[in-house]
């Protein structure tokens, strides 16, 4: 996701659906540029992040800011040994420069406590 084999402005729709945050910061800073990259102007951007709302935020371990990895046995997610970015709103919009963003909902998937934003945004200019 940080470095797609796509041609600049190939694509009118990108969908990504609870992907983007599995990585740290710097992976979803560069993640966000490569969807704008690849997005014709105009073109619609939908995706996932997870809430620092969420649960899980602040399970595990926290390998850089915001960015959390859980262990065997550390709740519901423990399967998914793998890296977690949780974002606020304002740090969301932050993300989205170069976008337009049309809306933004935080809300729970699957079960309580598993808040997820759910955006849809437009690549400006």
């Amino acid at each position: 996701m940080t470095e797609l084999p796509f041609d600049d402005g190939t694509f009118d729709y990108v969908l990504a659906f609870n992907v983007l945050y599995h990585g740290d910061g710097r992976v979803v800073r560069t993640a966000f540029g490569e969807i704008a990259r690849v997005l014709k102007p105009g073109g619609t951007f939908q995706a996932t992040m997870l809430s620092k709302r969420n649960a899980g935020f602040g399970l595990g371990t926290e390998i850089s800011p915001s960015t959390f990895v859980r262990e065997a046995g550390e709740g519901d997610d423990s399967d998914k040994a793998h890296p977690h970015f949780y974002c606020n709103a304002a740090e969301l919009v932050a993300l989205l420069a170069g976008f337009e963003l049309v809306s933004l909902r935080d809300v729970a998937q699957k079960n309580p406590g598993h808040m997820h934003w759910q955006f849809v945004a437009e690549r400006l200019g």
